[in-house]
């Protein structure tokens, strides 16, 4: 392992170290969250055999305070005792991560926010979005041993290989994360329940352009569904900002990117 710890970056080491653990033991939404926390602050082009213990214990100085910090702190020393164990770091910087007993906080605040900033998802976008997430999680493993074989090359330098690979995985935990965040944050709607004749997220919506006479159909999806080639538009849209919460039979105006308004007449909506 000596040859690959002097080239892994802290986001490449978390990749391994997610990609090591079993699916019953893999990193779970909110601890991968916390080790991304990490990576950004440590700088994720950071090579993690430059670590000192100094900036472990700062780390933990600055992320403590609250018992869910706590908690996610423990996921950082279990990723620092791994790396230690691996070889990728000279010493057990785990040793070093100070972790507080938690002040009491106020106990709602946490889920004020979350309710703040809840987001709607149809059932099917909620399942294609569970299905990509456990796709990019597959792909944790198969990218982490791409990178240990590209380092094998003493020649880091040129190495194109190595930084495809580091490139793949740092796009993959972008996006597992992006996924992770929507899902925490997600309400999925219930069809049975929409209100038929009201313009909601999961409606299918009739427009009528009243200067062309043109109709097109539209589906309000959230902003991680959308897909305008799909008919799918965002309840962030132009149009899905228009239309969401309106009724059939009303006219709105849409602003289009040139900066022109069409008046649209709901048709229908389903």
């Amino acid at each position: 392992m000596t040859q690959v710890s002097e080239s892994l970056t802290v986001l490449e080491a978390v990749g391994v170290y997610a990609g090591s653990l079993r699916p019953k033991d893999g990193v779970q939404t909110e601890s991968h969250k916390q080790l991304l926390r990490f990576v950004s602050w440590c700088g994720a082009g950071r090579k993690i055999s430059e670590l000192a213990p100094s900036e472990i214990g700062e780390y933990s100085d600055q992320s403590s305070g609250g018992t869910q910090s706590a908690e996610r702190l423990q996921e950082v020393k279990k990723f620092l005792a791994f790396a230690s164990k691996q070889g990728l770091t000279e010493q057990n910087l785990a040793r070093h991560l100070r972790i507080r007993k938690a002040r009491s906080r106020a106990k709602l605040s946490g889920e004020d926010e979350r309710r703040a900033s809840l987001i709607e998802l149809t059932p099917e976008g909620h399942k294609d979005l569970v299905a990509e997430l456990e796709d990019l999680k597959a792909q944790r493993g198969p990218i982490a041993a791409q990178i240990r074989s590209a380092a094998a090359d003493k020649d880091v330098r040129e190495n194109v290989p190595l930084e495809a690979a580091r490139e793949h995985l740092g796009q993959v935990e972008s996006r597992i994360l992006e996924i992770e965040n929507t899902l925490t944050a997600a309400v999925v709607v219930d069809p049975s329940a929409r209100k038929k004749s009201t313009v909601q997220v999961g409606s299918r919506v009739w427009l009528k352009d009243l200067s062309s006479g043109r109709e097109n159909q539209y589906t309000v999806v959230s902003a991680s569904e959308a897909k305008p080639l799909e008919g799918k538009v965002s309840d962030e849209s132009p149009v899905g900002k228009a239309v969401i919460r309106r009724r059939e039979g009303d006219e709105v105006d849409v602003q289009t990117p040139r900066g022109m308004v069409v008046t649209y007449s709901i048709l229908k909506v389903a």
